[in-house]
């Protein structure tokens, strides 16, 4: 399984790995990407008993998409066009720009973002392709599954605004919520 290769590029022992792999979770032979869903949800509830934060995020990171084509143009030409603006500017126009959600600075300093869906939306499919609108079975997808969406934004924030960004928090998403939250990052900036 692919989520496994990641693992070991995050230098993760192979006993923990083993563990993670391995999880009991409902299994449906008839629908792959239902069998996926619940496998993710039953791995990443192990994850976060046995890895620490910073290396679940490198790992989710690792596992990001679209990290080329059209949104890294749009980034790379944001940053150049918008170079002289101050960060507020740029986060204010970024969220003009399709697909980068609507990023704001929030009141602590941190670049906050809507990164898919919004508040006044019920009922929304998380656009994950691994998933294709598949849910995990039993309880929802934790939210430590969302740091690879989070990892794709993050990645064309730091492009697009010439900044180092940590992921701080996973606030929402729609897959863990059932559809009824937006997808919602925080990230603290790195000097």
């Amino acid at each position: 399984m692919e989520f496994e290769k990641h693992l070991r590029k995050s230098n993760i022992d192979e006993e923990t790995i083993s563990e993670i792999m391995n999880v009991s979770y409902p299994k449906d032979k008839d629908d792959s990407k239902q069998d996926l869903a619940n496998f993710m949800a039953a791995a990443m509830q192990k994850c976060e008993e046995l890895l620490d934060y910073d290396t679940i995020s490198e790992v989710m990171f690792d596992r990001a998409c679209c990290k080329s084509g059209l949104r890294l143009k749009n980034s790379r030409s944001f940053a150049k066009e918008h170079n002289n603006k101050t960060l507020e500017e740029k986060l204010s126009l970024l969220g003009n720009v399709k697909y980068m959600g609507k990023p704001f600075l929030n009141k602590n300093g941190d670049i906050e973002s809507v990164a898919v869906g919004s508040y006044d939306r019920n009922n929304m499919i998380c656009p994950c392709w691994h998933f294709k609108g598949a849910k995990p079975f039993n309880s929802p997808m934790p939210l430590s599954y969302c740091k690879c969406c989070a990892g794709h934004f993050r990645f064309h924030y730091q492009k697009a605004l010439r900044e180092k960004l940590r992921l701080k928090e996973v606030v929402s998403s729609i897959l863990n919520s059932d559809g009824k939250s937006p997808c919602v990052f925080i990230y603290e900036i790195v000097e």
